[in-house]
C-alpha cells in the first residue's frame, strides 16, 4: 500500500483551503458531501498496472489525486 496515498482527504481539504485563503473548517460543503472519502482512499490503496488519476470538482476547483497521493488543485 502506498502510504502517501493512504490519507488523501486531509491533503485535499488543506490544498483547497490554502487556494481560497480560508481555514479548512470554513469549507462548505464539507468534502465528504462531494466525494466518498472511503471510496477515494480505497481506489488509491489498490495497486494498479497503469497510472491512476482521480479527478473531481470541489468548490469550483478541479482536484486531481494521482496514485502516489499527490494532490493538485486548479
Amino acid at each position: 500500500m502506498n502510504t502517501l496515498a493512504k490519507r488523501p482527504i486531509p491533503r485535499i481539504v488543506d490544498a483547497v483551503a490554502e487556494a481560497e485563503d480560508v481555514e479548512p473548517a470554513a469549507l462548505n460543503p464539507p468534502l465528504a458531501e462531494v466525494v466518498d472519502p472511503d471510496a477515494l482512499e480505497t481506489l488509491l490503496e489498490e495497486p494498479t498496472a497503469s497510472e491512476l488519476e482521480i479527478r473531481f470538482t470541489y468548490r469550483g476547483h478541479e482536484v486531481v489525486v494521482d496514485e502516489s497521493g499527490r494532490v493538485q488543485i486548479s
